[in-house]
């Protein structure tokens, strides 16, 4: 087993667990990040620098564009705790993705030759297994994103273990799919946090309009 990779699955599955269990967005977002850029390196051979590169910037922009709606706005104030965080506490998510790894590393191939290294597979079975919770029962956009983002990074690191290290171009459409679904969760959190004392949570009712005037006037009868 290669040592430097060992260090880098237990750094992205370390990323995962406090990105679930934090109630800090920042904090959540922080450990995101780190998930997100590690994956990538869990990989034999790695990835041309090019591509790699890619990779790296698709995360990073993914975590700032989550970044620049959490971070704190002088003419709205900080919103505490805006996510919910783990039910469970870290503890148990911490033996839920170490069962997970064992399993992933376990099933490395799932009966048949794999290209990729078995560490990749652990990683992926590991954060496939935290994202569960956050993106079935969680109540507000940062949590529920945060367990999307987290079973893409894992798909990709299963695909890693089997198929062995993804080319220029699988690279370039998972940075962009990064990108994507982090815009996406980005505009749904800023308008979530638009709405009055609501935070990130998910909206359980439509708001209210209210009656627009008509802009035409009658003349006044003289």
């Amino acid at each position: 087993m290669n040592p430097l990779l060992a260090g880098v699955a237990l750094a992205v599955v370390a990323g995962a667990v406090v990105a679930v269990a934090a109630r800090d967005a920042r904090t959540v977002l922080l450990a995101l990040a780190i998930a997100l850029v590690g994956a990538p390196l869990l990989a034999e051979p790695l990835a041309a620098p090019l591509s790699l590169a890619a990779r790296f910037l698709g995360a990073i922009l993914a975590a700032y564009l989550l970044w620049i709606v959490v971070r704190e706005h002088p003419d709205r104030g900080h919103i505490g705790s805006p996510t919910a965080g783990s039910r469970i506490g870290w503890p148990a998510e911490v033996l839920l993705a170490g069962a997970a790894a064992i399993v992933g590393f376990g099933a490395h191939g799932l009966g048949a030759p794999a290209d990729g290294p078995a560490l990749a597979s652990a990683a992926g079975f590991a954060l496939a297994a935290l994202a569960m919770a956050p993106v079935l029962t969680g109540r507000d956009v940062i949590r529920a994103g945060t367990g999307l983002l987290l079973l893409l990074d894992a798909a990709l690191l299963v695909r890693t273990g089997l198929g062995g290290t993804l080319g220029p171009v699988e690279q370039l459409l998972s940075a962009g799919s990064l990108i994507v679904v982090a815009g996406v969760l980005a505009a749904l959190a800023a308008t979530a946090r638009a709405d009055v004392g609501a935070g990130f949570a998910f909206s359980t009712e439509a708001r209210k309009r209210g009656r627009h005037e008509p802009d035409a006037h009658p003349f006044d009868a003289h």
